[in-house]
């Protein structure tokens, strides 16, 4: 007998065994049954994992190519916190007061000066499309020519592959949900 199910092997959702501090996001996701029918395939928790120099993430939805259907979206972990050309990444962050400057991952793009305990320490870019919408907190957000913008709970930023850095401002932590697209550099 078949599962009523059929997922794509493009779509990923992220089952960290390390357990976040205190990032709980409960995720509901839609599907189909076998006969095509709309039916709820997920009503659960999902807790944040911890990133040294970050906070925690919870990955709510990844996928390394464009998404099918029908699709419950629960096969097992994508690589990287940035999707290939096409593919995606939902993350919920809650980030730690002050500059934000984790480990650098393959994804990243630095310059002389980016990495830890560098002049610019947590400049990056990656080859992404992020829209993000600050969920509560202030985040600054820099750009590598110094200019800065102070982002509040619901402002949207559209970071567009430029090198930049973020630094949580003041003493609260900072929640920014955020949908990345992988892109193509030219």
């Amino acid at each position: 007998m078949k599962t009523e199910l059929q997922l794509s092997k493009n779509v990923t959702m992220n089952k960290p065994d390390e357990k976040g501090q205190g990032l709980k996001v409960r995720t509901v996701v839609t599907g189909h049954d076998a006969k095509g029918r709309s039916v709820f395939v997920r009503d659960e928790k999902v807790d944040g994992t911890p990133i040294p120099g970050l906070g925690e993430l919870a990955f709510i939805w990844n996928a390394d190519g464009p998404a099918t259907y029908p699709n419950a979206g629960n096969n097992p972990t994508a690589p990287g916190i940035f999707p290939p050309v096409g593919g995606i990444r939902y993350i919920i962050g809650t980030y730690l007061p002050g500059l934000i400057a984790p480990e650098p991952t393959p994804e990243m793009h630095l310059e002389d000066g980016d990495g830890p305990g560098g002049l610019n320490d947590g400049f990056h870019r990656t080859d992404t499309t992020d829209f993000g919408v600050l969920l509560s907190g202030n985040m600054a957000l820099e750009l590598d020519d110094g200019a800065e913008v102070l982002l509040s709970p619901g402002d949207v930023l559209i970071e567009n592959g430029t090198r930049h850095r973020w630094r949580v401002v003041g003493d609260a932590p900072a929640t920014l949900a955020s949908f990345i697209i992988g892109a193509r550099r030219r």
